[in-house]
């Protein structure tokens, strides 16, 4: 049986990595992503401002106790606040971005957002019924919040989703140039509307939703955006942990996909990142498999001079995958909430 790292090796590795993402941090509070047509993000890549990596962080670093982290956190969610736009909405894009007009709000952007700010306690606009508005016949959520027939009744929800009426000629750009179409419906986005509503009878149809896309084996293409079926599983196992319990019987066949693509050197997947999904998705169960503790050995020893881990693409602009966004800092947000999670679950004895 392999033996636990030592708690001070992941005292060591945590407290670097979150001195790498304060000393990252932007003046604004947020934290980088890049665009670029390399998966591998070593060549053509350029800052790509946005809220929603900032939220994929700051929910990261939550489970790091530490000062450090807290005053990234903070900082964090008042950049989160200032991005957001009428009755707690955001789009990908922020404010100084040249395309945020062009873009809708999107529910990945808001569930992932809203959450943060209401777990750091930071008030902001009740927006749980404009989700709620945004469903199909099925009862599954809608990634954009644009005007769609049959027509929610809700005035607010109206307000936001005519946005493309006030520019008509680069709204058709938008829908004409990029992979998406207004009644998409994705199942990662689906995942974390879930874990910003939990469990409800409104929000019920989510958990049949993902358990179809598990049966059917189309975790990688479930969703135009998150093509990497480790964020289908993170994001699953996440939701379940915060709140939907009748997620519970995925846990099974996802633990036993995840064994399926660990490595003899401890890599889950192909990358760094794969791997801390992998970990994460593993200590949400609440599972203690043997893959977990070389996952996490494999993390360790491939924490680079900085406290970062390597950056690779975590989502992209659709299936084709022309381009993709990632960063060190992204990265690194997972590994640091891996570390983390683990220490406290497998070496502390507490609950994950």
């Amino acid at each position: 049986m392999m033996a636990k790292p030592p708690v001070s090796h992941l005292n060591a590795a945590i407290g670097r990595a979150a001195g790498f993402l304060h000393d990252r941090q932007l003046p604004s509070g947020e934290l980088t992503c890049f665009m670029s047509t390399d998966p591998t993000l070593a060549t053509d890549r350029r800052p790509d401002s946005s809220p929603f990596p900032t939220a994929l962080i700051a929910y990261s670093l939550g489970f790091v106790d530490s000062p450090l982290a807290r005053r990234t956190i903070e900082r964090a969610t008042r950049f989160l606040v200032a991005q957001m736009e009428g009755p707690g909405m955001w789009r990908y894009w922020t404010r100084e971005h040249e395309h945020h007009s062009v873009i809708p709000a999107d529910l990945d952007d808001v569930a992932c957002v809203s959450y943060v700010l209401r777990r750091e306690g930071v008030p902001f606009p009740a927006n749980e019924e404009l989700l709620l508005a945004n469903r199909d016949a099925r009862g599954r959520f809608h990634t954009w919040i644009v005007p769609r027939l049959p027509a929610p009744l809700d005035p607010r929800w109206w307000r936001v989703a005519l946005w493309q009426w006030a520019r008509p000629a680069r709204a058709y750009h938008f829908w004409k140039l990029n992979e998406c179409e207004r009644g998409d419906v994705d199942g990662i986005v689906n995942a974390n509307v879930l874990l910003y509503l939990g469990e409800t009878q409104h929000t019920r149809a989510v958990v049949p939703y993902l358990a179809e896309i598990l049966e059917s084996g189309t975790e990688e293409s479930c969703d135009k955006w998150h093509l990497n079926r480790f964020t289908f599983y993170y994001a699953v196992a996440r939701a379940f942990r915060e709140g939907a319990p009748s997620l519970a019987p995925l846990r099974g066949e996802i633990v036993r996909r995840i064994a399926e693509r660990a490595r003899p050197d401890g890599a889950i997947g192909g990358t760094e990142l794969d791997t801390a999904l992998a970990a994460c998705a593993l200590l949400a169960w609440g599972e203690a498999a043997p893959e977990l503790d070389r996952a996490i050995e494999y993390l360790l020893a491939r924490q680079m001079e900085r406290g970062e881990w390597p950056a690779t693409a975590m989502y992209y602009g659709g299936p084709r995958k022309y381009y993709g966004w990632g960063s060190e800092e992204l990265t690194t947000g997972f590994c640091i909430e891996a570390l983390a999670r683990y220490r406290s679950a497998c070496v502390d004895g507490r609950a994950p």
